[in-house]
Order: structure tokens, then sequence, then C-alpha cells
């Protein structure tokens, strides 16, 4: 049976996905999901732990689990929500963002070097199609985050 073209656009982003995951993310005694939910109070701000699980696709249990352990290491932080002084949110600490930082250098230090090693002609036909991908992978990152956001947040 041949695969259609969606098919092997879809192979094909599993193997970005491989590559970044396995190859040149450090998570350095972080689960994925903690890694991912740094990366989004970096990104979004202080957000209710309710909003983060549904965010993240994580039951409320295991959020308030990952967030309790996060506290602990010091990467993230409770504090007031300033709309309702009953609640709190979860905000990312300065260690958070120090070591979500230092995570995205090393992360673009070893794509680099992994670059380095293509040849001149492979570098520059890369370079070539990111300059076509990139936009439109940010426009399928936004209609995730919309379709995301409609549903849960």
């Amino acid at each position: 049976m041949k695969r259609s073209t969606g098919d092997d656009l879809a192979g094909a982003f599993d193997e970005v996905f491989r590559l970044v995951i396995r190859h040149l993310t450090e998570h350095g005694g972080l689960t994925f999901t903690a890694v991912m939910c740094l990366g989004r109070l970096e990104r979004e701000g202080p957000v209710r732990l309710t909003a983060l699980g549904a965010a993240e696709g994580v039951s409320q249990p295991s959020m308030s689990q990952l967030v309790q352990r996060l506290e602990r290491q010091g990467l993230v932080a409770r504090i007031r929500d300033p709309e309702d002084g009953r609640a709190s949110l979860i905000e990312i600490s300065d260690a958070g963002r120090a070591l979500v930082a230092s995570r995205l250098r090393d992360r673009h230090d070893r794509l680099a070097e992994l670059l380095a090693t293509l040849a001149p002609e492979d570098e520059a036909s890369l370079r070539s199609a990111m300059r076509v991908a990139g936009p439109i992978v940010r426009r399928l990152i936004e209609t995730a985050r919309a379709a995301g956001a409609g549903e849960s947040v």
C-alpha cells in the first residue's frame, strides 16, 4: 500500500522530533513533562495549576505532584492570584529561567555541532528548506495553540 503525502510529512516530522528529543535535549534528571512545563511557564507566565495541567495534558493530581517536586528544586514558586486572593498561580523562578535558558543554549550548541558535519551543499539545501518551512511550522504551532486554548484552558 502506497503511503500518502501526509504520512510522508508526518514521518519526516517524527524524525525531526526524534533528533530534538533524543539527541539534542538533555533532560538532566527532569522528566519531559517537567521540562515542557518550565518552558510553558517561561513563555506564557504564571498560571493556575489546573490550567497548567490541562495545557500539558496531565491530570490535576499528577500536575500537583510535579509542581511540588519543581518547588522543592527551587524551579517554580506559588504566588497569590491577583484576581482571586484565595487561589495561587504557579510561576517559574529565576533558577527555573536560568535552567531553561541553559538548556536552550546547550541544544543550540549541540545542533550547531551536528550541522557542522554537513557537506556545504547539504547545509545550503537545509538552509533553503528552513526559510520555506519555518514560517509554515510557526503557523502550525499557532493553530495548535489556538485549538488547545479552545479546548480546556
